[in-house]
């Protein structure tokens, strides 16, 4: 039998390629190394909040092949907690009840892969939505009949200029528009006694009862102390509450000249849990490492100098909040919302604040919008802690109504400047160009209530 040299050679060598090629693919799916780069199994794009941890696919994939309840189960992992904040409007539990099986075989919304889809950004909305702008009329299209106010409506609108959220109410359901309908304006809001500012950069929960100075210093001998960063943590928190130098640079005995986040999280496991939610953290959250400014999908300054972790906004030695919250926010943000903030009543608000040039001490910052002092509870015990996440007042923006703008100002007004899209640009210098008719909507269905021509639980 002739045995055909050329056919053979070629078989050989494409055997070969095929072994290399497998085994340099299988290697790096299989591998656990976090540097190595697994873009190239990426079956499309991913969303902007799940881009940075694309990489780690089983942050998500928890195993080969996994079905929706696996999947689900990855989302909750991440989501539970904000859900369950915000009084998720559509839980799980509304579409397993027996009395709303119909709708399920219009929508399955039992699962969040329903309606978020990743690796299909042809068809990706904003916040990573997959469904058809007007998804509501599959299950609310009857709407028009018990509420005649909404008959014209396109429900493609619905959740247009604060009107609805999917898992959101909160502060747009109806009991909610009537109690504060009436609420003051910004103009009157200004006039009643505020917060004092030195509360929103001092933390309330500190216990001020073994101030440190340079005298001291734990620092071993044989390293030398630079003047300048001794100054910096004598002014600081840490200092004042008797936080010494070991306590940061000191592991199993040994001196360390850099510490790592993981210190940060030994005495502020809060912060960082929201921090490792936030897109600023969520790299580190997943074992990954911390995102870089470069790595951003939105035009930041300075992409190739800085890594994001907590050093990056709290500065080594001094902790100074009042520059994190705002400096060093505008050390990397320059869209029109951000650079609009120094020209803005709120910057204006701060600064008299900061100089004692205000009857009301008060002020507001970039972080008392988008990372709020909130109140916790610990073991019966009332702490003051930063939300790291920014996602939590951002997506949709009507979830900053309760933590952040009613602080200060009226439901109605609130609604309506974060309907206006050009006023967000800006900064809010101005006035809404839109007027929130579900307050009047609220208003008239409550007189018709009171009049008994509607009950209660028409929907």
């Amino acid at each position: 039998m002739k045995i055909n040299t050329k056919k053979t050679v070629w078989w050989f060598v494409w055997i070969v390629l095929s072994l290399m090629l497998s085994g340099y693919y299988g290697n790096a799916l299989l591998s656990t190394d976090i540097s190595t780069d697994k873009s190239v199994y990426l079956s499309g794009k991913t969303t902007d909040g799940h881009y940075q941890i694309e990489l780690k696919c089983d942050s998500c994939h928890t195993e080969a092949f996994a079905g929706k309840e696996l999947l689900q189960k990855a989302c909750l992992n991440c989501h539970k907690d904000e859900l369950k904040k915000v009084e998720d409007s559509h839980p799980k539990s509304k579409f397993t009840d027996p009395r709303n099986a119909d709708i399920l075989e219009i929508l399955d919304a039992r699962y969040c892969v329903t309606c978020h889809i990743e690796h299909r950004s042809e068809k990706t909305r904003l916040m990573g939505v997959t469904m058809p702008e007007d998804y509501c009329f599959l299950c609310h299209q009857d709407v028009g009949k018990n509420r005649p106010s909404h008959k014209e409506l396109g429900f493609e609108t619905c959740d247009d200029a604060g009107c609805h959220n999917y898992h959101d109410n909160k502060a747009l359901y109806e009991d909610f528009l009537v109690k504060h309908m009436d609420d003051k304006s910004m103009l009157e809001i200004m006039a009643l006694p505020q917060r004092n500012l030195k509360e929103h950069f001092v933390r309330q929960d500190e216990k001020y009862s073994q101030t440190l100075s340079a005298d001291n210093i734990d620092m071993p001998p044989e390293i030398s102390a630079n003047k300048a960063i001794v100054h910096e943590w004598e002014k600081s928190t840490h200092a004042k509450s008797g936080v010494n130098c070991s306590a940061c640079h000191v592991s199993k005995g040994e001196w360390i000249f850099k510490p790592t986040i993981s210190v940060c999280k030994s005495c502020h496991e809060p912060e960082s849990k929201s921090f490792f939610a936030s897109k600023h953290g969520m790299r580190l959250g997943v074992e990954l490492p911390a995102m870089k400014v470069s790595d951003a999908r939105i035009d930041l300054k300075n992409p190739d100098k800085k890594i994001l972790t907590c050093n990056t906004c709290h500065t080594d030695h001094s902790y100074n909040t009042e520059k994190a919250a705002i400096d060093a926010c505008l050390g990397c943000h320059q869209d029109e919302h951000s650079k609009a903030f120094r020209k803005s009543k709120h910057f204006a608000a701060y600064q008299a604040a900061k100089y004692n040039k205000a009857e009301n001490n008060t002020g507001l910052t970039c972080a008392s919008c988008h990372m709020p002092r909130l109140e916790h509870r610990e073991l019966g015990e009332k702490r003051i802690l930063v939300d790291h996440n920014q996602s939590n007042t951002l997506r949709p923006n009507e979830k900053m109504v309760r933590a952040v703008c009613l602080n200060c100002h009226g439901l109605k007004f609130s609604l309506e400047a974060l309907a206006d899209s050009k006023l967000i640009k800006n900064n809010f210098n101005g006035s809404s160009r839109f007027e929130n008719e579900g307050f009047a909507m609220a208003k008239k269905r409550e007189e018709l209530k009171r009049l008994g021509l509607i009950k209660d639980d028409d929907d």
